[in-house]
């Protein structure tokens, strides 16, 4: 429901959309590391294939959720200077959000080199487990990374246009235009 009058869900509403998010995603990453727990402990594929799968899919999907609070048409001439401003809010929150993803995406890559050189040096028995986490994490890798620099682009023309808008708005304020 609208309340504020100039065509933006009420803040509470869009906080919450985001916070039950980024619960969902924490909660089933955490169940992620208890299967990779109960992998290790029992040293069973299938437990390593679900903390894998639990550790990479939240997180993009919390991005997306994200990402969906966000105006779907670009800034224009008419709109009013409160929704200018949270459309640059929310745009700057998803930019936030979607470089943590990407900043995942890396550790998720490191840790897969980690474990190959262990894996090597004989402190790791499981090859299978090794081998389906890499090709895991080139699986993520190649289907996020494509992802959020797309997005990122997309973001950041809607992020300059509000910006040049309100820049618009304070010269013509400034000078007492209409």
């Amino acid at each position: 429901m609208n309340t504020t009058g100039i065509g933006l869900d009420p803040p509470g509403a869009t906080h919450a959309a985001t916070a039950m998010a980024l619960i969902v995603a924490a909660t089933a990453m955490l169940a992620g590391v208890c299967f990779g727990f109960l992998a290790w402990q029992r040293e069973t594929l299938p437990y390593g294939a679900c903390a894998v799968i639990l550790l990479f899919a939240p997180p993009a999907l919390a991005l997306a959720a994200i990402l969906a609070r966000n105006f779907p048409d670009t800034a224009s001439e008419s709109i009013q200077i409160f929704e200018l401003l949270e459309r640059l809010r929310r745009l700057d929150a998803s930019l936030r959000a979607l470089r943590l993803a990407r900043a995942h995406v890396y550790v998720g890559a490191s840790y897969a080199v980690v474990l190959g050189v262990s894996q090597a040096g004989g402190m790791i028995a499981s090859l299978e487990f090794v081998l389906f986490y890499a090709a895991a994490m080139l699986t993520a890798a190649a289907a996020y990374l494509p992802w959020t620099a797309r997005e990122e682009h997309r973001l950041l023309a809607q992020r300059n246009a509000c910006r040049s808008l309100l820049i618009d708005r304070k010269a013509e304020r400034a000078w007492g235009m209409p």
